[in-house]
């Protein structure tokens, strides 16, 4: 490579770093426009310590709860809050039985332990409000998709049931009432309510939404009519609003004391290895950037403390990750190689070992990220995706920016300050 094509390609580069730095960091009105432009950092989803909000911890009264029983006792709970456009909840399980609710940015907290606390039961009735079933009368729900009406809830009927739902359509169709719909309540809520057009003597029915309907339609009331009431009873053990004020001081100390850290990592790289601390400073550059760009657009992650501290964690890992392969070219050029063949044998020799201690890690997140509760779940995504994206960064990046530097300097030696081993006289 020439030296005037390694400056076109540094020219190049820093132009791509600084205009993704700005669209990163920075969030500016655009003239003539309706909406501003918002950074990336400002799309990522923030958890309940950060943005805050509000959380509940729910103690179930009896000992023995199966694990089946929670995650049905959960999945009401999500669909619940769901549709009361609660979607950036998490609930998890705390200390083997109990139920954590986390919601971020509620304003009413009253609304959130209605919702979370209802066991009303899932009743059909009529528009007189006669109750015509139960949830006890259906067998099961589950969304589906009819050539005709698109996509559709189909109920099966326990043998009872299919008794009860043939007389109630008939008396839904012979009552001169309002309409002839069928209520689905939950509790004292109307979830839906779908006209009835014949009587229905079969083991199962659809409840249509028109062509128009979308599958979590379909899903959501079929949600609510296989589950019914939480098939537990449980008592309200803990329950905290979370100042938002909180969350922004933590932030704007964390990025404090990461672009600290980061400019005495710059510091002590570039005094310790000159032109290859150069290469892995703006490596490091371009990995932060990288890395919040995917924080931001990877679904169902909201930053936390946790998370933070899994960042923070994640760039010191990337750092040591160029320590260890500069200290293997160091090593290739004291044994009397050239500087080319040094980099190119020094990488060769040090991606196992940089590949070794990166998979015991990303092993240990993945399964803190699969058996921790909430709060450690983002710790353990950010050191996932940071450790991922460091192995990809130190392997690639900082060797093409290597090479790119190599025709920089004649004395590519001290460039890079590497040193052949001095032999003594004997």
């Amino acid at each position: 490579m020439s030296k005037t094509k390694s400056i076109v390609i540094i020219f190049v580069l820093t132009v791509l770093i600084a205009l993704t730095a700005v669209a990163t960091f920075v969030s500016f009105p655009i003239p003539n426009s309706v909406k501003d432009y918002n950074s990336i950092m400002s799309l990522i989803g923030k958890g309940i310590d950060l943005s805050g909000g509000y959380y509940v911890v729910l103690t179930p009264e009896g000992e023995d709860t199966s694990e089946d029983v929670l995650d049905r006792a959960m999945n009401i709970l999500r669909t619940r809050l769901d549709n009361k456009g609660y979607t950036e909840a998490t609930i998890s399980v705390q200390d083997m039985n109990k139920i954590r609710i986390e919601i971020p940015e509620v304003d009413n907290a009253e609304e959130v332990l209605q919702v979370i606390g209802s066991t009303g039961e899932l009743t059909f009735q009529d528009a007189a409000g006669n109750v015509l079933l139960t949830g006890d009368d259906i067998e099961s729900a589950y969304a589906g998709y009819d050539n005709d009406n698109g996509y559709v809830c189909v109920m099966n009927f326990t043998s009872s049931g299919v008794t009860k739902f043939s007389e109630a359509t008939r008396r839904i169709l012979d009552d001169e009432l309002e309409d002839n719909a069928m209520y689905i309540y939950l509790g004292d809520e109307v979830q839906s309510a779908p006209q009835v057009n014949e009587q229905i003597t079969s083991s199962s029915a659809q409840i249509t939404f028109g062509q128009d309907a979308t599958l979590d339609q379909a899903q959501a009331i079929a949600s609510v009519i296989e589950s019914g009431r939480l098939p537990i009873e449980y008592t309200v053990s803990e329950s905290r609003s979370i100042s938002a004020r909180l969350g922004e001081t933590a932030i704007s100390k964390s990025l404090i004391a990461g672009a600290i850290g980061l400019a005495i990592i710059f510091i002590i790289m570039i005094f310790f290895y000159r032109g290859m601390g150069v290469a892995a400073d703006v490596a490091l550059v371009i990995y932060t950037l990288l890395y919040i760009i995917l924080l931001a657009i990877v679904p169902n992650i909201q930053l936390t403390l946790p998370g933070i501290a899994g960042i923070l964690l994640s760039i010191g890992m990337a750092v040591d990750a160029n320590v260890v392969i500069f200290e293997r070219i160091k090593d290739e050029y004291r044994s009397g190689k050239t500087v080319i063949t040094s980099v190119n044998s020094g990488f060769k020799r040090a991606i196992i070992t940089v590949i070794d201690s990166n998979v015991t890690t990303i092993l240990a997140a993945i399964v803190l990220w699969i058996l921790c509760p909430g709060t450690i779940k983002g710790f353990a995504i950010t050191l996932l995706i940071g450790i991922a994206l460091s192995m990809i960064t130190s392997i690639f990046v900082t060797r093409g920016l290597l090479k790119v530097f190599l025709p920089l300097s004649k004395k590519q030696d001290k460039f890079f300050n590497l040193k052949k081993e001095v032999e003594l006289d004997a």
